[in-house]
């Protein structure tokens, strides 16, 4: 058993909340294998938790289920607009896919290639109130993406759009992609999503209604496509909160052009500026280049662990899904997690994850870890800030 199912045990272990010596102990066959951070220089290669056509990946947990969607893929034939799978692990043991949004609103475009166009949905719990699915599909007056809502009682759907127009579709912008929710600790729910104007994209932070529903007042832009190798192109926010910080992972470069990778960016609070990474936080050569253009991440956060969800090529045609565990060095930077050889790695950084810690220390930075410098032209918008 070498490094190709390493990631496996790491996201089931965590996935399942059990410690790393309760997992060495009950599978023996597991007993070499310990927890790495992937550090310039250390690729590792990782397997799909889902290796059907699944772009755009988000993952929600509910109750011990995980429910896993994604941008419209083709099943048996058909096009499902929203297809959803469940599984009591990250890693595999996913259901038959289902469409989560089998009727889409009238607003939407079908004549457009893939029906509708439906692409990176994201699905929020409401309490008492059922889910939410934000989505973003063609516009059939608007001739470019916009975004949508659709409410249901279960996280499986069906989902029921909300209203007769889109929730944001916006005069000036060439489409709306990606939504992503957000609430924060003292309850206040955003959107973050992704929009091109003259070319160039920006991540913007919407603040919500309580419901989810609607959006109130104005915008704020969080960051926008400043760097060389993001050429015009940030999109597929996901932000968490870690360390008394803001913490903004999103994917940057043309997703099909060989040069896709994901990156982040901080801040301490909302209305501050967001400071990207350096470098690129992950990106083909993390797995040596066993997968192309890995991006379109979500974010999950469970009772003890982080974990990253993306998707990367596995053929010219399909993205599949892969899970990461995501780690945090003693500054709060973030650090990929797997499992590695303890011969093949030996002068690598390699530490034992300790059952009751969801840290990973070690010497080494991690995948592209430089001293953050600010970026230019990062503020914007009104937002709910002075």
């Amino acid at each position: 058993m070498g490094s190709a199912v390493g990631l496996a045990f790491v996201a089931m272990s965590l996935s399942v909340g059990r410690g790393w010596r309760n997992l060495l102990a009950t599978v023996p066959a597991v007993a070499a294998m310990v927890a790495t951070t992937i550090g310039a220089g250390l690729p590792a290669r990782i397997e799909p938790s889902i290796s059907h056509d699944f772009p755009d990946p988000t993952v929600l947990s509910v109750g011990g289920t995980y429910y896993a969607y994604s941008t419209a893929s083709r099943y048996g034939g058909r096009t499902l607009h929203v297809p959803v799978r469940r599984s009591t692990r990250l890693t595999g043991g996913w259901s038959h896919a289902r469409d989560a949004l089998p009727e889409l609103p009238a607003w939407v475009d079908t004549t457009a290639p893939g029906e509708g166009s439906v692409w990176a949905p994201a699905v929020t719990a409401r309490g008492d109130d059922g889910y939410l699915l934000y989505f973003t599909a063609r516009s059939a007056s608007r001739r470019a993406q916009c975004i949508g809502v659709a409410w249901a009682w279960a996280p499986e759907g069906p989902f029921h759009p909300v209203g007769s127009h889109p929730l944001v579709c916006r005069p000036g912008d060439t489409g709306a992609i990606d939504p992503k929710p957000f609430t924060d600790t003292d309850g206040r729910h955003y959107l973050l999503y992704s929009a091109t104007r003259r070319g160039n994209a920006t991540i913007w932070l919407q603040r919500l209604t309580a419901d989810g529903t609607d959006t109130i007042g104005h915008r704020r832009a969080v960051i926008r496509a400043d760097r060389a190798d993001e050429d015009h192109v940030v999109e597929a926010p996901a932000m968490l909160r870690h360390g008394g910080r803001y913490v903004l992972f999103y994917s940057a470069n043309a997703y099909h052009g060989g040069r896709y990778f994901i990156n982040y960016a901080t801040a301490d609070a909302l209305c501050d500026e967001f400071v990207k990474h350096h470098g690129q936080f992950l990106n083909q050569h993390t797995f040596d280049d066993a997968y192309l253009n890995p991006g379109g991440q979500d974010v999950l956060h469970t009772h003890r662990h982080d974990f990253l969800v993306f998707h990367a090529y596995t053929t010219p045609t399909h993205r599949a899904m892969f899970v990461v565990g995501l780690g945090w060095d003693h500054h709060d930077h973030p650090r990929v997690v797997l499992l590695g050889d303890r011969h093949q790695h030996h002068r690598h950084n390699i530490r034992i994850l300790p059952p009751d810690r969801r840290e990973v220390h070690g010497r080494g930075p991690a995948a592209g870890m430089h001293n953050p410098t600010r970026p230019t032209g990062q503020a914007g918008g009104a937002f709910p800030c002075p």
